[in-house]
């Protein structure tokens, strides 16, 4: 009986689909879009890249860019805001190593 959903098949093109985005961001004219991932406001992101790429006024600028950041910050939160209960469980716990919790650990004295 074959299976429905192969594991390992999936993991190599999740993996291939991961590196191919990874390799992008790493290039230097994409590496603003790694801060469009995940936020709420990426396309005002996008925006303000293209009026600061454009202002000569140093000030100006400068002002932008704080702005950009405020949003960044406010677009990122307000994403994880709205993601589901395993990823905002992820981002608290941030850790990928084996951790017991109490009570469920067999050999554990009570």
């Amino acid at each position: 009986m074959s299976r429905p959903f192969r594991r390992q098949g999936f993991d190599i093109e999740m993996q291939h689909i991961q590196t191919l985005s990874q390799k992008l961001v790493q290039k230097r004219e994409f590496a603003h879009f790694k801060d469009y991932a995940c936020n709420v406001y990426a396309d005002k992101l996008a925006l303000l890249d293209i009026i600061i790429m454009e202002e000569q006024d140093g000030e100006i600028r400068e002002m932008l860019e704080r702005v950009r950041e405020q949003r960044k910050r406010l677009g990122e939160a307000l994403w994880i805001m709205h993601a589901d209960v395993l990823t905002n469980l992820g981002l608290k716990v941030g850790n990928t190593g084996r951790r017991t919790i109490s009570g469920t650990d067999p050999n554990e004295k009570l």
